[in-house]
């Protein structure tokens, strides 16, 4: 009984959270997302071996990358594989991506989490606040590659949940307006396609600075 209490807690927090979100968004178009001291917000795990903040991983000196991929690791936001690879030119998947968001925003998981569930109960606060739906979080779906398309709705979402438009085209817009991907006209010139580890790495940072910003 105590976990079903704590989880409908915990979803009623959520569900404040983001409406407070929304109203900031909408009337100063500066979103300002709170860090709610509900949970202790595990590591993000893909795959991954045990990282401190004094960690590196052992393929990305040299790399486009390696700068954000160092910070978002000594945050928290990655972890790398078992052979100690971070692997930044591989797609990211749908799960990594979406637990790689939850962490990135601090957003409280749903239930109690053990580091064999820690996946799905990001997926269940990216599900309580309107971010991804159960089609979008299904099984079967979470070991496919993330397209181009799929990571700027889901991070425009994150900024507002009620207004990420319909038109892919008009998403590209506000993403580059707020600043999430470039803009100009090599963003129209990019097909739409699966994103690396890199990339996510880097898109989520610009989405954590148009929610704190500094």
């Amino acid at each position: 009984m105590f976990p079903i209490l704590r989880r409908k807690r915990n979803k009623v927090k959520l569900m404040f959270a983001t409406a407070f979100i929304v109203v900031l968004r909408r009337t100063a178009y500066v979103l300002a997302f709170i860090t709610l001291p509900f949970t202790t917000m595990p590591q993000v795990s893909q795959h991954a071996y045990a990282d401190s903040k004094d960690s590196s991983f052992s393929d990305i000196e040299g790399h486009w990358a390696e700068k954000p991929i160092l910070e978002a690791l000594s945050e928290g936001m990655v972890s790398g594989y078992e052979d100690g690879s971070f692997q930044p030119d591989r797609s990211v998947t749908r799960g990594q991506f979406a637990a790689m968001l939850a962490a990135s925003l601090h957003i409280p998981v749903a239930a109690e989490t053990t580091d064999e569930n820690v996946q799905s109960a990001y997926l269940q606060s990216l599900r309580d606040i309107g971010i991804i739906d159960d089609a979008w979080a299904s099984a079967e779906k979470l070991d496919s590659e993330l397209y181009r398309s799929e990571m700027i709705r889901l991070s425009l979402a994150a900024l507002d949940p009620a207004a990420v438009e319909p038109e892919p085209d008009n998403q590209k817009t506000k993403a580059a307006a707020a600043g999430l991907i470039d803009g100009g006209s090599e963003v129209e010139a990019v097909a739409d396609r699966a994103v690396t580890r890199a990339e996510a790495v880097v898109v989520l940072q610009r989405l954590q600075q148009a929610v704190h910003p500094a």
